[in-house]
């Protein structure tokens, strides 16, 4: 083997004042007289075939962790947004794991819009770690990717917290043998806040627009949401909704004597909204057997309630909700804000998990 003159490159570095830095690597190439192959010295500051050191890659890296488009990365890196989306794709090649051996003890279910249509995520609700993102929310999806795993690593799961409204609600039972179905706390009062709100909404139109009864359900309805025991109940003061002094029990009052419907979907909210509060599962319970049909959207919720009985109670006995999961949607959302939207789902997903597992920004 001899010396056969040397290969020069330019290789992008780490930038110095903000300037596009180069290193000019001169390399030497070796001759095999036995063969004639040609071949190239090696160094681990750049790849071979490849015009971007080391450095950059990892700072590249690091930035993408964080939540930036691959157009600003590549900007402030004087490269391509291709060359970004390869360096994290390369990086992704090594997360590449599939093990159907594990599954956490509690485990929370819920969905989220990724490009064009809404995608299933699952995440471990003591650990907080993200678990899987499915490209579909289908049950037939979530069915095959969870009996991929040998029923033995199922059985050991013993929580599902979900919304209600979800249509997998009636896959857990066959997927997880043993584990108990968790509705999601907010989601529960959610529902019944709704229903007093359009309920009130129904009696505010039978009003006169100049009213002071409908001036204040128009303008204090968040009164109407409060709990009962933080309503102000004797100290008078200056009411702006109907212009003079007044207690908020009294106003409170005064427009649920306008319908008696009204009035009942009232007491039904704070019996079950005080329930929920106390973690009274026992009370909670009384409240959905003792409810009876008033002919508005109470009717719906309670009805929901009834059905999914189970799952509703298990909200004041366990500790678990989808808080956890929530707050990785609120994340993933920003990180599609900041790049304007995804039209590639897999490159998508792949930043997700690059900024919420593989190397987290706050790591």
């Amino acid at each position: 083997m001899v010396k056969n003159g040397f290969i020069n490159n330019l290789i992008v570095a780490p930038f110095l004042t903000l300037r596009p830095t180069y290193i000019h690597l001169k390399r030497q190439k070796y001759l095999c007289k036995s063969c004639h192959s040609i071949f190239v010295a090696q160094t681990d500051f750049v790849w071979e075939y490849c015009q971007i050191s080391q450095p950059v890659r990892q700072m590249i890296l690091t930035e993408a962790a964080h939540n930036s488009s691959l157009k600003d990365i590549a900007r402030r890196f004087n490269v391509s947004d291709r060359t970004v989306q390869r360096v994290i794709d390369i990086e992704a090649e090594k997360h590449f794991d599939h093990s159907t051996e594990f599954l956490p003890r509690h485990i929370a279910f819920d969905k989220f819009k990724s490009t064009n249509k809404m995608s299933f995520i699952w995440c471990d609700s003591d650990t907080k770690r993200l678990g899987e993102i499915l490209e579909k929310r289908t049950s037939y999806q979530i069915q095959k990717y969870f009996e991929r795993f040998p029923l033995k690593v199922r059985r050991r799961v013993r929580t599902v917290t979900l919304d209600l409204n979800a249509g997998h609600i009636n896959l857990v039972p066959k997927l997880f043998p043993k584990a108990k179905i968790v509705a999601d706390r907010s989601h529960i009062v959610q529902m019944i806040s709704r229903s007093l709100n359009a309920k009130r909404i129904q009696v505010m139109k039978t009003q006169p627009k100049l009213s002071r009864t409908y001036r204040f359900m128009k303008r204090a309805w968040k009164l109407f949401l409060k709990p009962w025991e933080k309503i102000e109940q004797k100290e008078v003061v200056y009411q702006r909704s109907v212009g003079y002094n007044e207690t908020e029990l009294n106003l409170i009052t005064m427009c649920l004597d306008l319908d008696e419907s009204f009035k009942k979907t009232y007491e039904t909210y704070q019996s079950a909204l005080k329930a929920i509060k106390t973690g009274n599962a026992m009370e909670l319970n009384k409240v959905i057997d003792s409810y009876k049909k008033l002919d508005n959207p109470m009717d719906t919720t309670f009805k929901t309630f009834k059905k999914h009985r189970g799952p509703v109670l298990n909200v004041l006995k366990y500790s678990y909700s989808n808080g956890v999961v929530e707050g990785m949607i609120g994340r993933i959302k920003k990180i599609k804000n900041s790049a304007y939207g995804y039209k590639n789902l897999g490159n998508f997903i792949t930043r997700i998990k690059l900024q919420m597992v593989w190397i987290p920004a706050n790591a």
